[in-house]
């Protein structure tokens, strides 16, 4: 019987070390698909990629080692065991991480979306009610989009329709407000030209839409640029353009975000320049005539990235586009932020208050925060300061260990309402560079001034509020540009 119980032993510790071998074999195989996809991902620096690896293989002999003695063998394969469950749960985070930077980088297309508006008492539901209509259009904005549009429409009703020129998107209104015209055809973009106009504020709810296409664009991209490397001695200047429309971020709208990022990665200093949305410049497609800086969002985002060139003389390497909807979802997703406010102040018919000092924001609460101009007696430029608050405020919550909480779903919200021109090679290679430097950053804030001024736009044609430059801050700014750019420390002066 002392025999059949030592043979039976015997045989629950041999099971007990093919087990651990097993186990072993299966924490070894896990080791090498997480190589892989931490390969796939490239955002860790090589030497350290190649340390963990090894350490990996390592611990696994001993483990294997182990496996000859009762005891050891069954601590390993307890370990061995959750370290392969964690580099399961690795390997699906990796996977997340890779397919929503892949979403989100190297954009260069665009979208326009062009309707057929008519009056929103008008009978008609779709082309084929309004084929004998009037229609007008833009004789010079958009023109291209609007032509293609027209062939299709020309297409589908198998004859020519009708059409007016107008010369700008309040004409082209009025002339539907008049009967002049029974409909419009204009991209949605334009929407936001006019409800920005004294007098036109209900614009958009007083039409509908009976018909719309979708037109992809590609952005014209400078050939020669070259994917950022990173190695510590760049610098770089990003725009950061905030959209006023819903949908994904492609979507041409109204640039009422408009932040110049240019960073010092030897310095370790990053300054933030805010351009008020109403700035009155020329754009860069308006042969030198004025506009304000929010419209040229509505022609492209390629048209704000050289406008702001123009402005501040420097070539912008990348851009990172959001949309307000998306910034609602990424600051929840987030768990909220908190958002440092100069002011006490209320809005949304006093059901919203902020109060000066530090406010913990929702989403929603966030993006009221930003957009807010109405509260203050410096308006737009009190917004600039606030919309540059809450994005420092975004950066410093992102950087917490609370942000691994709810990672995939800020990892969702980012991938579905941002987008940048940076290619996934630049973004790994800056998590790269401040993985092998974990210094921190010094944050500055600057924004241009103007004065409250009224004047004719090139998008609208007639007189509107716009705010004209403050050139003395427009110089300052483009002097603290300089500076980063030589790679001295710059101190903003109050």
């Amino acid at each position: 019987m002392g025999n059949s119980k030592k043979n039976k032993n015997n045989k629950t510790r041999k099971t007990l070390k093919i087990m651990g071998y097993v186990i072993c074999t299966i924490l070894l195989i896990a080791t090498i698909v997480t190589s892989v996809f931490a390969i796939k991902l490239n955002v860790l620096p090589t030497p350290l990629l190649v340390i963990l690896i090894l350490i990996g293989l390592v611990v696994i002999g001993i483990f294997a080692m182990c496996q000859r003695w009762l005891v050891p063998g069954v601590i390993t394969k307890v370990l061995a065991f959750a370290m392969t469950l964690v580099m399961v749960l690795a390997c699906v985070y990796m996977n997340i991480t890779f397919s929503a930077l892949s979403k989100m980088t190297g954009v260069s297309t665009q979208i326009s979306n062009i309707h057929v508006y008519v009056l929103a008492e008008d009978p008609a539901d779709d082309l084929a009610d309004i084929s004998d209509y009037q229609f007008g259009i833009l004789g010079t904005l958009d023109r291209d989009n609007t032509d293609k549009f027209v062939r299709d429409i020309n297409s589908d009703l198998k004859k020519e329709i009708s059409i007016t020129e107008y010369n700008n998107v309040i004409e082209i209104a009025d002339a539907l407000y008049s009967g002049e015209v029974r409909a419009i055809i204009l991209n949605s973009a334009y929407i936001s030209f006019v409800t920005d106009t004294a007098g036109y504020e209900d614009f958009e709810s007083r039409i509908k839409s009976i018909s719309s296409v979708e037109i992809v664009e590609e952005i014209e991209v400078n050939e020669e640029k070259k994917d950022i490397e990173y190695s510590g001695d760049e610098v770089v200047a990003i725009y950061i353009s905030g959209n006023d429309c819903e949908g994904v971020p492609e979507v041409n709208g109204n640039s009422d975000v408009n932040i110049l990022l240019v960073a010092n990665l030897k310095t370790r200093q990053v300054l933030l320049v805010s351009t008020p949305r109403d700035f009155y410049v020329p754009l860069s497609i308006s042969n030198g005539q004025k506009d304000k800086l929010t419209h040229a969002g509505a022609y492209g985002i390629d048209v704000s990235v050289e406008t702001l060139e123009m402005l501040y003389g420097l070539d912008i390497d990348d851009y990172v586009k959001v949309n307000f909807t998306g910034f609602i979802e990424i600051v929840d997703a987030l768990g909220g932020v908190t958002v440092y406010s100069e002011y006490d102040f209320y809005m949304e018919n006093d059901t919203l208050h902020y109060t000066q000092g530090y406010n913990e924001l929702n989403g929603y609460e966030a993006l009221m925060f930003a957009r807010n101009r109405g509260a203050f007696s410096d308006g737009d430029r009190q917004r600039g300061k606030n919309q540059m608050a809450v994005i420092e405020a975004i950066i410093k919550e992102m950087a917490t260990s609370d942000m691994l909480k709810n990672y995939t779903e800020v990892l969702d919200a980012i991938s579905d309402s941002m987008i940048t021109s940076m290619s996934y090679e630049e973004i790994s290679n800056l998590v790269k560079f401040q993985l092998n430097n974990m210094e921190p950053w010094e944050v500055l804030k600057y924004s241009v001034n103007g004065y409250d001024s009224a004047n004719v736009t090139y998008s609208l044609g007639g007189t509107v509020y716009v705010m004209e430059p403050d050139y003395a801050t427009v110089e300052q700014a483009k002097e603290y540009i300089r500076q980063m750019y030589e790679g001295k420390r710059i101190t903003i002066q109050p």
